[in-house]
C-alpha cells in the first residue's frame, strides 16, 4: 500500500513538469525573446525597480538623459518689436527717422519692413542703429503713416499707425550788400531757416513804384538793375509762400554809389579748419589799412586789410551754412557761405580738386589768396625766380606749364597771390625785356614792378636781336633759354660756344647749352618733322639752320602749319620774326642743314618732383598758348 503511494506522487511530479515545460515552450514561441543569463539579471532588477516607489519616467531620465519627453516641436517664445519715431512734427522739406527696438530696447538691425505715407510705400531696412529713413516732401498737412513689419524666425509681426503734422518751411530773404553802383545789379536770395536754397519761387520787388517779379535760379538768386541816381533809397522784396514754403519778407535801405567800389567775400566755402578771404576795392585801388567788421556764425571779427585790401580770418565753426557779413565804413556786402568738415591742404604738398577748373583757394592755408589782374605788383629777385624756376621745372616733367601760377611780393613777402597764366606772363615780359636788354650773365634785376591793368599776354618771351653779324646761333641759344624759363643770355653763350668771325657750330653750342642745364640733340631738313612734334608735345624749341643764319622756333600752331619764330638779324633771309608757315620754312634750310632740339635736362629729387607735380595738378594742367593772333615782344 505504502509502495503504490511513492509509485502515485512520482506520477504526479512526472506530470507536473511536463505542464511547466509545455508553457515554457509555449511563451517563447509567442514571444520570440531569448534570454541568457545577463538579460535575466537586468530584469531583476528592473522588475525590482518597478516594485519601487520611483516612476518611470524617473528610472528613463536616470539611463538616459539625453532623452527628452514631451512636445519636442514647441518653439521659443517670439517677442513683439517696438516702432517709435524721431518726431510727428516735421516740415515739408524735411526727413523722418524710425526705429525698431527689441523688448529689451536693443536696436533691431538688418531689419526689413514697409511704410505707408500718403498712398505711397517705401520699402525700408533698418541700419546699425535700427533706424531707417523717410524723406518728407509734401504739403503742410496732417497724414496717417502706417509701419509694418512682417513676423520672422526670431520677432512678431506687428503693424503700427502714427499722426505725422507735416508744416510749413520757414524761408528768410538776404541780400547781397547795402550798396550797388548805379546801373548794376542788387541781388537777393531766398532761403530756407538753415539757409538751404529754394530755387523756382515767384518773388516781387517793389522800388521807385513799380512792382517787378522774379523767380529765383538754381542758387535761389533773383536781382534788379538800380539806374536810381539818388544816393539813399528803399526796396521792398516779398515772397507769398505757397503750401510747403511759409511767406518772408525784407525791406531794404541801400544806398548807390558813383564809383566802383566792393567788399568781396572771395569764398564759396570753407573748411572747420579753414579760412575766409575779403578783398575791398574802390576805383581799381585796394582799400588799404582800413577797419572791417566781420560777424559770422554768432562771432563778430575785426581787423584791419593789408596794403593789398585783403583780409583773411579763421572762424573755427562746425560744418553747417552761415551768413557771412563783412562791413567797411556804413556799406556791407552778405553771403550765405556752407562750412563743410575738413583741413586746409597746401598745393605744394598735396593734390586739392579744382572748382570749375580754378585752384580751389577755399581749401589752402591763410597764405594762399587771389590775386588782382588789374593790380600793380611789386617783386623782389627772390620772389620772380622763384616762379620761373617752378615753371621751369614743371616744363621738364609735363611738357606744359600751368593755367594759373602763384607769387609772392615785396610788401607781402609769405603771401601766395594766384594768377592767371595770362596775367603773369606781363610780369614775366617785364623781366625778359630787362634781361635780354641787359645781356649779362647772371644778371637778374634786384626787383621789378609791373601794373597789370589792361594787360594779358600768351606770350611773355622778348625778340633778343643779336649783339653782332656772327652771334646768331648763342642768340637762336638764347631765346630757346627764354621759353624753357632757364634764360641764359646771348653774351656768354657766345663764350662757352666759342663764337668767332665766322659764326658757331652746332657742336659747340650743344656744350654751351649742356653746361647750362639744357639738353641740345641734332635734327635735320628730313627729320624737321620730328622736331616739330618735339615743339608740339612742349618743353622744347628749336634753333634753325637757315642760309648763313640761325634762327629760333619757339611754338607751333595747333593745326600744325604755322611756327613762330625768331629772327635775331630782322628779316635776315626773308625769314620774319612772327607766325611763319612750315611749307615755307622747309625751303629756308641751308644746304648744311644741321639743326638743333633744346631741351631741359635737370637733376630733381624725388620730393622736387613731388612738389612741382602738386602744383601742376592744383594750378590746372596742359596750358598751351598755340595762339596765331598774338607773338613775342621786342626791344
Amino acid at each position: 500500500m505504502q509502495s503504490k503511494r511513492v509509485i502515485l506522487l512520482i506520477l504526479l511530479v512526472f506530470i507536473c513538469v511536463n505542464i511547466a515545460a509545455v508553457s515554457a515552450n509555449d511563451s517563447n514561441a509567442t514571444d520570440n525573446i531569448e534570454l541568457d543569463n545577463a538579460d535575466i539579471l537586468e530584469l531583476d532588477a528592473n522588475a525590482t525597480s518597478l516594485n519601487s516607489e520611483e516612476s518611470l519616467d524617473d528610472d528613463i531620465e536616470k539611463a538616459s538623459p539625453s532623452i527628452t519627453l514631451g512636445n519636442e516641436d514647441e518653439d521659443t517664445e517670439k517677442t513683439t518689436p517696438a516702432i517709435s519715431l524721431s518726431s510727428s512734427n516735421v516740415k515739408s522739406k524735411d526727413t523722418l527717422e524710425i526705429y525698431i527696438k527689441n523688448s529689451t530696447g536693443d536696436p533691431i538691425t538688418s531689419k526689413q519692413f514697409t511704410a505707408v505715407l500718403n498712398q505711397k510705400t517705401y520699402s525700408l531696412k533698418t541700419d546699425s542703429k535700427g533706424s531707417s529713413r523717410i524723406d518728407i516732401d509734401l504739403p503742410a498737412n496732417s497724414y496717417n503713416l502706417r509701419v509694418v513689419l512682417d513676423e520672422d524666425d526670431s520677432f512678431k509681426g506687428v503693424t503700427k499707425e502714427f499722426t505725422i503734422k507735416v508744416s510749413k518751411v520757414s524761408t528768410q530773404i538776404t541780400e547781397s550788400a547795402n550798396f550797388v553802383q548805379r546801373n548794376k545789379y542788387l541781388y537777393f536770395q531766398l532761403t530756407d531757416s538753415n539757409r538751404n536754397v529754394i530755387s523756382g519761387k515767384k518773388v516781387s520787388i517793389k522800388f521807385n513804384g513799380k512792382t517787378y517779379t522774379r523767380k529765383t535760379n538754381s542758387n535761389g538768386q533773383v536781382s534788379i538793375k538800380i539806374k536810381s541816381y539818388k544816393y539813399k533809397n528803399s526796396i521792398k522784396i516779398k515772397f507769398n509762400g505757397d503750401n510747403q514754403f511759409a511767406s518772408s519778407y525784407k525791406k531794404l535801405k541801400f544806398y548807390v554809389v558813383t564809383e566802383q567800389f566792393s567788399i568781396n567775400i572771395g569764398n564759396s566755402k570753407f573748411l572747420t579748419n579753414g579760412f575766409i578771404r575779403f578783398y575791398l576795392k574802390h576805383a581799381d585801388n585796394p582799400i588799404s589799412k582800413k577797419t572791417v567788421t566781420i560777424k559770422v556764425g554768432g562771432k563778430k571779427f575785426k581787423l584791419k586789410t593789408n596794403s593789398e585790401g585783403i583780409a583773411v580770418i579763421k572762424p573755427n565753426l562746425k560744418a553747417g551754412i552761415y551768413n557771412v557779413k563783412a562791413k567797411y565804413s556804413k556799406y556791407y556786402s552778405t553771403k550765405n557761405l556752407k562750412c563743410r568738415n575738413g583741413y586746409v591742404m597746401d598745393p605744394l604738398n598735396e593734390i586739392i580738386p579744382l572748382k570749375n577748373g580754378k585752384p580751389d583757394v577755399d581749401l589752402m592755408p591763410k597764405n594762399y589768396v587771389w590775386g588782382d589782374g588789374n593790380a600793380k605788383y611789386t617783386l623782389k629777385k627772390s620772389q620772380y625766380r622763384e616762379v620761373l624756376k617752378r615753371d621751369s621745372y614743371c616744363l621738364f616733367l609735363n611738357g606744359k606749364l600751368t593755367k594759373y601760377t602763384f607769387f609772392k611780393t615785396k610788401y607781402h613777402n609769405t603771401l601766395n597771390h594766384i594768377i592767371k597764366r595770362e596775367k603773369w606772363n606781363v610780369i614775366e615780359r617785364k623781366i625778359n625785356y630787362m634781361l635780354v636788354e641787359k645781356n649779362r650773365n647772371k644778371f637778374w634785376p634786384e626787383k621789378i614792378t609791373v601794373s597789370l591793368k589792361g594787360k594779358s599776354y600768351k606770350y611773355p618771351w622778348v625778340r633778343d636781336p643779336q649783339d653782332n653779324g656772327h652771334t646768331c646761333g648763342p642768340t637762336s641759344c638764347s631765346m630757346c633759354s627764354q621759353v624753357l624759363k632757364n634764360y641764359v643770355c646771348e653774351r656768354y653763350l657766345a663764350k662757352l660756344a666759342k663764337t668767332d668771325e665766322y659764326g658757331t657750330s652746332c657742336n659747340n653750342m650743344i656744350v654751351a647749352m649742356e653746361k647750362n642745364k639744357f639738353s641740345a640733340d641734332y635734327f635735320y631738313k628730313s627729320t624737321f618733322g620730328y622736331a616739330l612734334k618735339e615743339v608740339k608735345n612742349g618743353g622744347a624749341a628749336l634753333i634753325f639752320h637757315a642760309y648763313n643764319h640761325y634762327v629760333s622756333i619757339l611754338d607751333i600752331s595747333k593745326d600744325g602749319k604755322k611756327v613762330l619764330v625768331s629772327n635775331s638779324y630782322g628779316t635776315y633771309d626773308n625769314i620774319p620774326t612772327g607766325w611763319v608757315k612750315v611749307s615755307y620754312m622747309k625751303k629756308k634750310f641751308s644746304n648744311i642743314d644741321e639743326s638743333l632740339i633744346v631741351k631741359l635736362n635737370y637733376k630733381l629729387s624725388d620730393s622736387t618732383k613731388n612738389k612741382i607735380n602738386n602744383y601742376y595738378s592744383n594750378m590746372g594742367k596742359n596750358w598751351v598758348a598755340k595762339d596765331t593772333h598774338q607773338s613775342i615782344g621786342g626791344i
